[in-house]
């Protein structure tokens, strides 16, 4: 995989960046490697999106456990990123249709969460195929382009077909 977007990601991690918009159409892959990110920096990693609310990463679709049905509901979801305590990665998935200028609550709750994660180990994470962001967030969320796959990426999905 580039070494660019992917090493970014993890250094914005490291810098405490509150909230980061990464933009790729390949959400397995990215939710691949920031499980990795965060077993490594010994974080834990939180999906959401509006159907599951936020869920353990990997927690199989239709699973009762470690859901909060409440937390479907964006401003409710994004009041758990602020409550919660432990050092953690929240990826937010397909969250830019909220992020419009006229949605005021959310686009307020994103400026109060980008102030208040700038002092914790928790990040935020956007993740969509499209770059959807109000003006008066463009200051507080970091955008990266995931890149696609490399020829030393391909070549390792080769070799695991194959094996």
């Amino acid at each position: 995989m580039s070494k660019n977007g992917i090493d970014e990601i993890e250094i914005l991690i490291r810098a405490r960046y509150p909230i980061i918009n990464i933009i790729s159409w390949e959400e397995e892959r990215v939710l691949e490697f920031l499980g990795a990110i965060g077993r490594k920096r010994e974080k834990k990693v939180f999906s959401w999106s509006f159907n599951t609310g936020i869920v353990p990463l990997g927690t199989p679709p239709g699973s009762k456990q470690g859901v909060d049905p409440a937390t479907k509901d964006p401003l409710q979801a994004l009041n758990k990123v602020l409550e919660s305590m432990e050092p953690a990665l929240y990826v937010f998935r397909d969250f830019h249709p909220f992020m419009a200028r006229n949605n005021y609550a959310i686009v307020r709750r994103l400026r109060e969460v980008s102030e208040s994660l700038k002092h914790s180990y928790k990040t935020l994470i956007l993740l969509s195929p499209q770059m959807h962001i109000a003006d008066e967030l463009e200051k507080d969320i970091t955008v990266v382009d995931f890149p696609l796959p490399d020829e030393q990426d391909l070549n390792r999905l080769l070799d695991r077909i194959i094996d």
